[in-house]
């Protein structure tokens, strides 16, 4: 019997394999047109600060990113052991999507900069996410799946600080966080604007035992997020126990 990350992880695959196909077929046309080069792209505060904005391509399947044992405090050992004896408890088969699952899902997102905020268009579950970039802190509000997120600029590097997320998974084979994660991502261009590197921090004091983080590295692409159809797993009771697609 498939487990249900393997079965999560093949339908990505399959999602995967087609923009592969995509992609040859694009580089092509860009043999006889040419891309835009990074000296070509203004940034909407200017001279001051890079260019982010743009589509924006994982380099890498997560598994080549992630550790398979990060550091777990007891609680989180447990969660994590709860995860593996009941993962069809998790939101994600249900089409409940959370930021950290999105963030390590090799799927495109896109980059819309502005001076006051920078938003980011997933095209997992058509998530968005606005990173205020106006000096404002984080609320004392309820908790939801992207959380919310404040940015400022050091140097090149644009530093996004989430928090109000609520408990989730960063992984298709589980790897909780609680209600008291602070992720920290640090956005950076390099190779001429070419690739982002993402530099994320996790700081959740319940079920880790110290800060750890990943380093994610990413390449523009031409191509336009696609539709997204999340569909809830036929041997996923949802609602109690009905069956149906999730949207």
């Amino acid at each position: 019997m498939r487990k249900l990350h393997d079965i999560e992880g093949e339908a990505i695959m399959e999602i995967v394999a087609g923009r592969i196909v995509a992609s040859m077929a694009l580089a092509a046309c860009l043999a006889f047109t040419g891309p835009a080069t990074s000296q070509e792209r203004v940034s909407p505060q200017g001279a001051n600060v890079p260019n982010l904005s743009g589509t924006w391509m994982p380099e890498a399947w997560s598994t080549d990113e992630w550790p398979l044992e990060p550091p777990y405090s007891e609680a989180g050992r447990a969660a994590q052991a709860h995860w593996a004896a009941h993962p069809e408890q998790d939101p994600s088969y249900a089409c409940i999507v959370p930021l950290g699952r999105i963030l390590s899902a090799p799927l495109p997102f896109e980059i819309i900069q502005q001076p006051d905020r920078v938003t980011l268009l997933y095209e997992y579950d058509h998530q968005v996410r606005r990173v205020y970039l106006d000096g404002r802190g984080h609320p004392d509000s309820y908790p939801t799946l992207m959380g919310h997120s404040i940015g400022r600029w050091e140097g090149d590097t644009l530093v996004i600080e989430t928090a109000n997320l609520e408990p989730g998974y960063l992984r298709p084979q589980g790897m909780p966080y609680s209600r008291e994660t602070r992720l920290t991502e640090r956005l950076t261009l390099v190779d001429g604007g070419e690739r982002l590197r993402a530099e994320i921090v996790i700081d959740d004091p319940v079920y880790y035992a110290k800060t750890w983080g990943v380093t994610k590295y990413y390449r523009r692409t031409d191509e336009e997020i696609k539709d997204y159809e999340c569909i809830v797993r036929e041997h996923v009771p949802a609602d109690g126990g009905s069956q149906g697609e999730g949207s």
